[in-house]
């Protein structure tokens, strides 16, 4: 329900999208790992579920839970007993930079990054866990505590809305982190930031533009996975992995115009290789730590998109 004539988000569209996820669970984090941080192992079953004992089968007990090695032992047949996590926080780091703030289909990938959090922020609230984060752009940064409150996820919002109210064009401008405030510069400062706030066991979303990203933000997201369930969504616009064939192309910051010849056909499978081994770098600087990578585009719906990615169920 993205508002065609406008950049930004929407309020209204995104208090709205609580209406979309009532169905909608998260989805384990030890599954994700399996299906997109590149470690195949058994899935825990259930939500939350840590072993606890094993004690004697009784009637009723879940079959599958039977522990065949200590029952050979005793003779006598044993189950692994399981506690459910009541409560785990869920936090989302956002990025609002101005690298987010440009989108040849659908809508800016600034308004899909704060979707895909929002999003989050309504299935977690619906299935009884805290919800809070961090928002951040080239001008500062703002930090909401995880409750289990509407009012926390409203105030995610609206420190998302009026971050992202202050991008204009693509360009940085001035900011006071760096003198040049690409994607990576901002998030390492920002993840240092997050590491003050975390509690063992946080599941963390981080939400923006990957690609690049560097060596030292990688090691830092292997830090903070010791303590915390981490997870990236990388968002993108098709215009950045594919050239289209429309013939000659003016590309804009706001300030700069540059002109690409779209009909050379060598000329778009370099811009497409490009992209793609950059890609193909980021999932190779996650693999070693297993830290599930997805990508949605700026032309997908939001909550598909998650649920086809395996994030959602």
């Amino acid at each position: 329900m993205t508002h065609a004539a406008s950049p930004y988000s929407q309020l209204d569209d995104l208090i709205a999208l609580r209406f979309h996820v009532k169905p909608r669970r998260l989805v384990p984090q030890q599954k994700l790992i399996s299906e997109k941080g590149g470690y195949h192992q058994a899935v825990r079953k259930g939500r939350g579920m840590d072993f606890s004992e094993v004690r004697e089968y009784t009637a009723g007990d879940d079959v599958r839970h039977i522990d065949w090695k200590v029952s050979a032992r005793t003779q006598k047949t044993h189950t692994k007993v399981f506690t459910e996590e009541l409560e785990k926080p869920v936090v989302c780091v956002l990025e609002q930079s101005p690298a987010l703030f440009f989108g040849s289909r659908t809508r800016f990938k600034s308004d899909l990054a704060l979707q895909l959090a929002t999003l989050l922020g309504w299935v977690t609230f619906q299935q009884g866990d805290r919800f809070g984060g961090l928002v951040f752009n080239h001008l500062g940064h703002q930090w909401v505590e995880p409750r289990h409150q509407q009012a926390s996820i409203m105030q995610f919002v609206h420190q998302g809305l009026a971050l992202q109210q202050q991008l204009k064009s693509p360009k940085t401008g001035s900011t006071q982190f760096t003198a040049d405030a690409t994607a990576p510069s901002l998030w390492l400062p920002m993840l240092n930031r997050l590491q003050q706030h975390l509690k063992p066991g946080t599941r963390v979303f981080l939400i923006g533009d990957f690609i690049d990203c560097g060596d030292a933000l990688v090691a830092k997201c292997a830090q903070l996975k010791r303590h915390a369930d981490l997870s990236l969504i990388h968002v993108y616009d098709p215009l950045e992995a594919q050239l289209p064939a429309l013939g000659s192309l003016r590309l804009s910051d706001g300030e700069q115009e540059m002109a690409l010849n779209s009909l050379d056909e060598a000329f778009r499978q370099r811009y497409a290789d490009h992209y793609d081994q950059a890609w193909q770098t980021l999932h190779q600087q996650l693999a070693p730590w297993h830290l599930p990578l997805v990508a949605i585009s700026t032309d997908e719906d939001p909550l598909q998109a998650m649920v086809a990615q395996g994030i959602l169920r």
